[in-house]
């Protein structure tokens, strides 16, 4: 079957095609523009580059004698910076590129061999402004020291904190001794996360009570089933402001834990960060961490709340060498002299 189209037809179909190409053209020409104002990049000054540049290196805790700045004619600045064998040069080169996103910048790096020495050069306009050599070093170190966290008021049954005990973040519960904590403390176990145990004069469960008036034999019953049912526990506390600690009765639990070779400690030995608003609590936590030597560790108790305040600070601590671990890790010598 033949079909013939006449001239007038052929025109017709030629215009349609026109308008429809033009209007397309349009739209993309407005979808460009439209990127074109979202992408709008921040301008960046020598000045700026360079202050960005150290505000990065900075932020992982590298001391200034790391980063020596050197004479390149090629370059307005020039460093030669030394790593620690903790901190891999891809983490701190996807730092520095996280810092100078959405800038006029542009960040490039080369990897020179296979012991790790890594060149960085960041160009503005085609033209190198800053460039850094990158590389290992065994005789540096970071800061060496730990943090740990006991966790006070603990709920599963609140859904922020049920969110709370599976972020990476290591930490500990603290629990009552009661029948509903046996089960909640095999859940938190499970999920890689520990607990600790709180032991005062307000265990409502009458088998695991421990009464400053109970005889050395009730006494005795009651601790077996707070070590057996909580076998997992990283530490017994004692709250040291309790009639429990204050009487003869703490002396003989004492022995009792010494003799099964269990961590002791008494709450007044943490660092206790409670606090009203978010500001007293992070000025405590930095105040806290300024009096932490090298090689110390510290441990804290926190509420809940208390402890989602405190993340961001502990990922930029974390971030500068300082270890978050579980508190099982951390030395510390309880007093428990009566």
């Amino acid at each position: 079957m033949n079909f013939k189209l006449n001239r007038k037809a052929v025109a017709v179909i030629l215009l349609i095609a026109a308008v429809f190409l033009l209007v397309v053209n349009l739209l993309i020409n407005r979808y460009n523009q439209n990127e074109e104002l979202l992408t709008v990049k921040t301008e960046l000054s020598t000045l700026q580059i360079d202050s960005l540049f150290k505000f990065s290196l900075n932020s992982f805790g590298l001391l200034n004698e790391w980063i020596k700045e050197v004479r390149n004619k090629k370059t307005e600045k020039s460093y030669k910076v030394r790593l620690p064998f903790d901190l891999s040069i891809p983490v701190v080169l996807s730092e520095i590129n996280s810092n100078f996103f959405g800038t006029n910048v542009t960040v490039s790096s080369v990897e020179k061999s296979f012991s790790g020495r890594t060149i960085l050069t960041i160009s503005k306009r085609d033209r190198i402004i800053l460039s850094s050599e990158f590389k290992y070093d065994k005789k540096i170190f970071r800061s060496t020291r730990m943090l740990a966290f006991i966790i006070k008021d603990f709920e599963l049954s609140e859904s922020e904190d049920s969110l709370l005990i599976k972020i990476p973040e290591p930490f500990s519960t603290l629990l009552i001794p009661s029948s509903k904590n046996t089960k909640l403390a095999k859940y938190i176990t499970n999920l890689n996360k520990s607990y600790s145990i709180l032991i005062d004069d307000d265990i409502s469960e009458i088998k695991y009570r421990l009464n400053e008036n109970y005889s050395q034999k009730r006494l005795k019953s009651s601790l077996k089933l707070i070590i057996n049912d909580f076998s997992d526990a990283s530490f017994i506390l004692f709250d040291d402001s309790s009639d429990l600690f204050a009487s003869q009765s703490f002396g003989y639990i004492k022995l009792e834990l010494e003799k099964r070779k269990i961590n002791m400690l008494l709450l007044s030995e943490l660092q206790l960060l409670f606090f009203d608003n978010e500001i007293e609590i992070k000025n405590a936590f930095d105040n806290y961490l300024k009096m932490t030597g090298e090689g110390e560790g510290m441990l804290f108790l926190v509420t809940a709340d208390g402890f989602r305040t405190l993340l961001p600070e502990i990922e930029r601590y974390r971030k500068t060498g300082i270890k978050i671990v579980h508190p099982s890790e951390i030395k510390v010598v309880a007093d428990t002299t009566e």
